[in-house]
């Protein structure tokens, strides 16, 4: 009782101040207060928050927009950008022969030429790490992340705190990353931004690596002018199922630790009528997660929500909406799967976004739910229609081979990369079933004729009824 009259005070100031989305505020605000009843740390959160200088109210007046940051420019430039990692060879070796230890060390990083002094280095990731760790011996191509301001506060390379850097251990074409962030671009979704960077180690040639914007504070404020609020990262079976276990939706960001807006946004959703909207559209921002279904789905990624683990993407609370950011396309535009075995990507069906081992729709209920909503079925038909156009580009202009050009000579002379010059050259080879460029002209024929068919049929795949009234 004392948690519902305090959730209603709450509710009162925000009305009083005007709060533009005054529905879904007050019913996480309620529904926020109510759970925080069996949670006893209400207290040392509010310290928390007056300590660390963050907003304590769910929802604080949103700030001005700042300019876009240098570093989207820097990594609009289609080129290769040099780094040098400057450290003692004792501190490189012990970060090459210890991997699993995550752990943060000095270092100084040249970045085309201009120095940043005193930068954090760590190896990052999971499979890309473990396959580094058990199937490359003798090699030294361990995926790492660049935290500019670990050690100098505020410190940031053009505005950017913290780079991912790639080894790109199943990707023989380097692209996947790359293209991948860009068909979210393509649909004027949230994609990091990606360049490519030939790295050497106190001036000893390492390698060429992709490098990604981290779903970090930058990243954040670039697209929601904070980076204050709760931010999740979905790891394996984060499938959002009324009986998840939240340890799976990992807390980056945000001092609310009781996790109870995870809860209401389970709860609107697994409770949404089947094929109706119920009120998920105050608690989610629904095209984020419709467009993220449409990227992977033409792509053909298999490693996201609605493939094999449920993973790879992030949710962060913004004006009492959650927003759903991808993360990780290293699986995308494959001829192969997870075991490396045969397949048929280029030709996996879009008519849902579920891959092979996701089936059945039940246990992914962001994919029934939404899809199941006529409205949202056919905006992720035209947003995979867009995405066609934007790969038919890609296959007819020319372009792979362009940037086939632009790496060659950086992937021949790549002392650590993980596989031959000669399959990185086969990626580029339309007759080649495995490459990239097979599976792109062979996939936006497929889809053209696939979308019109699912068109012409006129059924929603959940539900069966009628997508358009005759």
């Amino acid at each position: 009782m004392k948690f519902r009259i305090i959730a209603i005070l709450l509710l009162a100031v925000f009305m009083f101040a005007g709060c533009a989305q005054q529905r879904d505020i007050s019913e996480l605000t309620i529904f926020i207060a109510e759970e925080s009843g069996s949670v006893d740390n209400s207290t040392d959160n509010s310290n928390n928050t007056e300590n660390s200088g963050e907003d304590s109210t769910p929802f604080p007046e949103p700030e001005k927009k700042p300019e876009e940051p240098q570093y989207v420019g820097f990594f609009s430039e289609t080129s290769v950008h040099t780094i040098d990692l400057q450290m003692p060879a004792s501190d490189w070796n012990y970060f090459i022969n210890h991997p699993l230890a995550k752990t943060y060390t000095n270092v100084d990083v040249v970045i085309d030429g201009e120095m940043y002094e005193n930068a954090g280095i760590r190896t990052r990731g999971n499979t890309s790490l473990r396959w580094y760790i058990d199937y490359t011996p003798g090699k030294m191509r361990p995926p790492f992340e660049i935290k500019f301001d670990k050690y100098i506060e505020d410190r940031t390379f053009m505005g950017l705190d913290e780079l991912s850097l790639l080894n790109v251990v199943d990707d023989r074409s380097f692209l996947r990353e790359y293209l991948g962030y860009e068909a979210f671009r393509a649909l004027d979704s949230f994609a990091g931004c990606v360049s490519f960077f030939n790295i050497t180690v106190n001036g000893k040639l390492h390698g060429i690596y992709v490098g990604v914007e981290s779903v970090d504070s930058s990243y954040l404020d670039r697209y929601f002018n904070s980076h204050k609020h709760n931010l999740y990262k979905g790891e394996p079976q984060a499938t959002l199922l009324p009986n998840m276990a939240y340890s799976t939706l990992e807390q980056k960001k945000g001092n609310d630790t009781s996790k109870a807006d995870l809860k209401y946004l389970t709860k609107v959703l697994n409770e949404m009528p089947l094929g109706e909207k119920g009120n998920i559209e105050d608690i989610l921002d629904v095209d984020s997660v419709l467009k993220n279904f449409a990227v992977n789905a033409v792509i053909h990624n298999w490693d996201d929500y609605a493939g094999k683990h449920a993973h790879n993407y992030y949710l962060y609370l913004n004006d009492g909406k959650f927003y759903f950011l991808p993360w990780d396309m290293n699986e995308s535009f494959l001829q192969w799967e997870s075991s490396y075995s045969q397949s048929a990507g280029s030709k996996h069906d879009i008519i849902t976004p579920l891959t092979w081992a996701a089936a059945p729709a039940e246990t992914r209920p962001l994919v029934k739910k939404l899809l199941a909503v006529n409205e949202y079925y056919l905006r992720y038909l035209d947003y995979c229609e867009q995405l066609n156009m934007w790969l038919k580009d890609i296959d007819e202009s020319g372009r792979l081979n362009e940037l086939h050009d632009m790496l060659d000579e950086y992937v021949k002379n790549d002392p650590t990369k993980f596989y031959g010059y000669y399959e990185f050259g086969m990626q580029f080879n339309k007759a080649y079933y495995y490459g990239i460029a097979y599976f792109i002209h062979d996939r936006t024929a497929y889809l053209t004729k696939r979308i019109e068919q699912i068109r012409t049929a006129n059924k929603n795949p959940i539900t069966g009824a009628e997508l358009i009234a005759s």
